[in-house]
């Protein structure tokens, strides 16, 4: 009987050893045919197709040109209410700065800021050619009968957003900005309060 038993046993062993050698042999040929990602290679193809995508963010992206920070102004501009505006009986002023994105066709818009008491006149230019101009809308309806002591309150300032259109746009280019101060109502009045300029890519 313990023949038999050490025959079985060493019949069952030899069919372990032939199942160890079978995975090893199965791992050694995954090992051969798999590719180089490990090692940390990134392959030509990967690299190009991630920097089209960061160009592609890029381009996609809103740029804004701050009013404060990104445009170079004539010295008449100040803090006024927390928008860049004229210093008072200055006359009117200028801003330019250089469009800082990438070639394309760009939806243009200014933040302005509005007052009760006067209306300014103000252009938005691209290379010295006018793209927009009008009027500040009243921030309140009261115009000039709004109470001067009481007027951030009853009538205050209100920012409003300017559609000045699709235009096409390379870096570079000058952005610019000219707005006036205009007195209706007596010794105070409104003075082409502004906040920047936002450039939106139109596909």
């Amino acid at each position: 009987m313990r023949p038999i038993i050490v025959i079985v046993f060493l019949f069952a062993m030899s069919l372990l050893l032939a199942s160890c050698d079978s995975i090893e042999d199965y791992f050694d040929e995954d090992d051969d045919g798999a590719t180089q990602g490990g090692s940390g290679e990134i392959s030509t193809d990967t690299t190009a197709a991630r920097q089209e995508s960061q160009s592609e963010q890029r381009s996609t992206d809103k740029i804004f040109l701050d009013a404060f920070d990104d445009f170079s102004c004539s010295a008449n501009w100040t803090d006024r209410d927390g928008a860049l505006g004229l210093s008072p009986h200055s006359g009117s002023g200028t801003c330019t700065a250089e469009f800082p994105g990438e070639p394309g066709n760009y939806l243009i818009t200014i933040k302005i800021q509005t007052e009760f008491d006067g209306r300014s006149p103000y252009e938005v230019t691209v290379n010295g050619t006018v793209i927009k101009q009008g009027e500040y809308p009243l921030s309140s309806s009261l115009y000039c009968d709004c109470p001067l002591d009481d007027w951030r309150s009853v009538c205050p300032d209100k920012d409003v957003t300017v559609d000045c259109g699709t235009h096409a746009l390379k870096p570079g280019d000058t952005i610019g900005f000219w707005g006036d101060e205009v007195y209706p109502c007596g010794d105070h009045g409104s003075y082409a309060k502004w906040h920047g300029m936002t450039f939106t890519p139109v596909p």
